[in-house]
């Protein structure tokens, strides 16, 4: 790596780290004191608090990192500009893009560490940051990790109540299935006990009825290898988790499992296509700094701080309507996703053909 390249890298990676820890220590504060009565009247302890935070501290690290990034990228770029650098580079042959390789190449690392960062880190943090708060906090049941009364959509169309769930041992008490013909019930399963032996529930002390036209069919047992496979353990202990504490497999385990048993999946779809286009923001604001930066006009402070605060508002705001009409079924899933990208990745490409390069 060029002295050049290290020096650009060093001056964006100490504004880049300064920003997300101040940007962290705000949004922290911000929260705790407009949530700091509810921690008193709650009688939490420092302890329940600081896990609390630092259980929070990812989700705000990934919403603040684009931010970062760009502001890093504007005033490390814009530093070389105000003091002639970049002329000296340019006269020298060096293009725009060669004097910026260190940065865009810190722009696809970051990107596909925000992947990886949403899809390992964001969903268990998260759900903890959730169970802490409504569970240890306010003492609510553990909506979570669901151990009663839940109902799970089959991927063979049934419907699958469980009264009590017991994941350590994956097996259910008081397990019901019905299997339907449009609204009416075709079939039903009744088990005092299902237990999963890794390909079929296998239920014990139950009912198999059959509902006819000529009235219904009823064969009681004692243990039945039931052949339903519909849905696995994993899907009851996902069962009522929301869509930020999935990660990209089981979010699309899930649009798969509505989709066969005839729901609508469309929200859901939405959010796999945000899951999969928000780490791609991490280039597109480093390559706008970029074209923002080595214009002609140079990059002070104010401006600096002034084209953060613009351009971030603008693609959240983007980013946030297309998914709005996405969920709402406007816009196909794959175009509201990609949506701010979409915008934003346009105005960088006019920038970089409007500048010297």
């Amino acid at each position: 790596m060029k002295l050049t390249d290290r020096t650009l890298l060093r001056q964006f990676l100490r504004i880049l780290i300064f920003t997300l820890l101040g940007a962290l220590a705000l949004f922290t504060l911000i929260h705790l004191f407009d949530h700091i009565d509810q921690f008193v009247d709650n009688g939490a302890s420092a302890g329940l608090m600081l896990r609390y935070y630092l259980n929070f501290a990812p989700a705000n690290i990934d919403i603040v990192l684009p931010i970062a990034m760009l502001m890093a990228t504007l005033f490390s770029i814009g530093s070389m500009a105000r003091y002639n650098e970049l002329s000296a580079l340019f006269a020298s042959g060096r293009s725009l893009m060669q004097v910026t390789r260190s940065l865009q190449v810190a722009a696809l690392l970051t990107a596909l560490f925000s992947l990886a960062w949403s899809e390992y880190v964001l969903p268990r943090t998260n759900a903890e940051a959730e169970r802490i708060w409504e569970v240890e906090l306010y003492g609510n049941t553990d909506r979570l990790k669901p151990t009663n009364n839940i109902a799970v959509n089959g991927r063979d169309g049934r419907l699958y109540h469980a009264k009590t769930w017991i994941p350590e041992r994956s097996t259910i008490r008081g397990l019901r299935v019905l299997d339907f013909d449009n609204a009416r019930v075709r079939e039903r399963w009744d088990a005092d006990r299902a237990t999963w032996d890794g390909s079929q529930w296998i239920l014990e002390n139950g009912s198999h009825r059959v509902f006819g036209d000529d009235g219904d069919r009823v064969s009681p047992f004692v243990s039945l290898d039931s052949g339903l496979d519909g849905t696995t353990p994993r899907s009851f202990g996902d069962a009522n988790i929301r869509p930020e504490e999935m990660n990209i497999g089981q979010l699309d385990e899930y649009i798969e499992l509505l989709r066969l048993s005839g729901n609508d999946a469309t929200a859901y779809r939405v959010d796999l296509h945000f899951k999969l286009a928000f780490p791609f923001v991490h280039l597109i604001v480093v390559f706008l700094g970029i074209m923002l930066a080595s214009g002609p006009r140079k990059t002070t402070v104010a401006s600096g701080f002034g084209w953060t605060i613009l351009i971030s508002f603008g693609y959240y705001l983007a980013i946030n309507f297309g998914r709005a009409l996405g969920q709402a079924g406007t816009l196909d899933p794959v175009i509201a996703a990609w949506a701010g990208n979409t915008v934003f990745g346009l105005a960088g490409l006019l920038l970089f053909l409007r500048i010297r390069r």
